[in-house]
């Protein structure tokens, strides 16, 4: 057996093909199926909060419950695992998952779905690192770097897999079909995990006592940032008084959190490694990725969603982005190494930047089957801008001190879950925004326009209020992808400007004057 270089990491074996393959498609299998379960309650969220009885700003602090555990987990769970070993966590967090479940089956409501969210959150990361794991007893050892990349990449599989099952099988009879197939889906991965176990974990001793109290002032952090972000939209940012006692308690939990790591001799995250420019750079990056990647799940399915279509119309367009993906993934491993993965990442934002350019000439109009391609698009760019974003990250670690391991992961992490709904919270306000703009410009022109006027005479104001209505909810969405695509534009030319000097530095260094 190869020993792991990472404590909570199993020993690498030499197994026989056909089990490298069982592990292949474990480690994809993994990470899949435990973002489907969220992806299949928040793409219908709507729905589920209506058959569940609860009010928008519920059914959001369900989707905030969900964004704060998984930030949590990635910094505390990734500790545990090191000391507990991987599979303890996995088979562990599963049960968990399973118990929620079937108490959502027999006791549902909101506590209890609460109660199921915040499980799920936890059980991500995990499940996350265990397809890591998988993959790296499957590939050979030069390309066993590819396991992280393949493994983050997957994970973007779970939105448009879950887009394909049915609305009333999910969210009939106070959604209980969702709570079947969550708790089916940890009972399949709890047993598929015990019948193919990885190898036994390189653990080591790793907690400190102060070490909780640093966990609990982040879950604070976590809590207040994911609840701003998911409620701002809901409740409007300068609407709604407590979500500014919510920013009050998230900076004083993070100045905190500072002060303490700061003061430690061996503090949970490493401050001067994550302010470093590369580091900071890498989260940028990550964000910028996350911000992009909204565009399919806030911009394109909101424009839909206004039109009155459901998930259940635009099953094929969810193949093609499978397909898109999947395309991504491919392109994505065969060409994946560290020189490449600026020309990766610059030739996925322009795929984002065409797929966005194409969306902003949608109209009021436009249905699934006019937008194939440019989803299909940003389905390829999603995944392979992800996986060499954080596989940039990993090999700064590596190249450094594997003790900045835990910071890094927890930079990425953070910038997956609270950047995902900091993407979406930023759209929608946008897109609000620019509805609103664009009904107070039809507006003015109605007034000073005789047709118009004579118009609405004839049709009755409110048919023509809800027409320019639905026109300026449709400007906002374009403008929306227009954002979207300059932002990709700017993203690339940041790339290529850091590439520039980079090489700009290397001549300099060969050639001192």
């Amino acid at each position: 057996m190869e020993r792991p270089p990472l404590l909570g990491a199993p020993y690498i074996a030499h197994h026989p093909m056909w089990r490298r393959v069982l592990y292949a498609l474990m480690g994809i299998f993994m990470p899949i199926a435990a973002s489907t379960q969220n992806s299949l309650f928040s793409g219908n969220l709507s729905n589920a909060a209506g058959e569940a009885g609860l009010s928008a700003a519920e059914a959001t602090w369900l989707v905030a419950g969900f964004v704060a555990a998984a930030a949590f987990a990635n910094l505390v769970v990734i500790k545990g695992r090191q000391q507990y070993g991987i599979m303890f966590f996995l088979t562990s967090l599963l049960g968990v998952n399973i118990a929620t479940g079937l108490l959502l089956i027999f006791f549902p409501g909101f506590t209890t779905l609460m109660i199921n969210r915040v499980s799920n959150g936890l059980m991500v990361s995990t499940n996350v690192a265990g397809g890591v794991y998988y993959l790296i007893q499957a590939l050979p050892k030069s390309r066993r770097v590819e396991a992280i990349a393949i493994a983050i990449a997957s994970l973007q599989l779970a939105n448009p897999i879950a887009a394909l099952v049915p609305v009333d099988l999910l969210t009939g009879s106070g959604n209980f079909g969702f709570a079947c197939i969550a708790t089916a889906l940890g009972a399949l991965q709890l047993a598929l995990v015990l019948l193919l176990p990885l190898p036994t974990t390189n653990m080591g001793k790793v907690f400190e006592p102060m070490d909780w109290l640093s966990g609990v002032l982040l879950l604070g952090v976590s809590i207040c940032l994911a609840a701003v972000l998911t409620l701002g939209r809901t409740m409007w940012w300068t609407d709604t008084p407590w979500i500014g006692w919510l920013l009050v308690g998230l900076v004083v939990c993070g100045a905190c959190a500072l002060c303490v790591e700061f003061c430690r001799t061996r503090p949970l995250l490493q401050i001067n490694w994550l302010s470093t420019g590369t580091i900071l750079r890498f989260g940028l990056v990550a964000i910028m990725e996350r911000l992009l990647l909204s565009e399919q799940s806030t911009g394109v399915i909101g424009l839909f969603s206004h039109a009155g279509l459901i998930n259940d119309q635009y099953h094929t367009l969810d193949l093609f982005v499978i397909m898109g993906m999947i395309a991504g993934i491919t392109a994505m491993a065969f060409s994946l190494s560290p020189r490449l993965i600026p020309v990766q990442c610059v030739v996925a934002l322009l795929a984002i930047a065409l797929a966005s350019w194409l969306d902003s000439g949608s109209n009021g109009l436009t249905r699934p089957s006019d937008v194939y391609v440019s989803q299909t698009l940003l389905g390829f760019g999603t995944t392979l801008f992800v996986g060499p974003a954080l596989l940039y990250g990993i090999i700064l670690v590596l190249r450094s001190d594997t003790s900045h391991f835990i910071s890094t992961i927890y930079v990425f992490a953070i910038t997956q879950s609270i950047g995902s709904a900091t993407g979406a919270a930023l759209l929608g306000s946008m897109q609000y925004y620019y509805q609103n703009y664009a009904m107070v410009g039809f507006s003015s022109r109605m007034a000073d326009t005789a047709s118009l006027s004579l118009a609405a005479a004839h049709q009755g104001l409110s048919s023509i209020s809800q027409t320019l209505s639905d026109q300026a909810a449709v400007m906002g969405y374009l403008n929306v992808f227009g954002f979207v695509s300059v932002l990709a534009l700017c993203a690339v030319a940041l790339i290529a400007l850091v590439m520039l000097c980079k090489h700009l530095l290397e001549i300099s260094a060969k050639h001192p004057s």
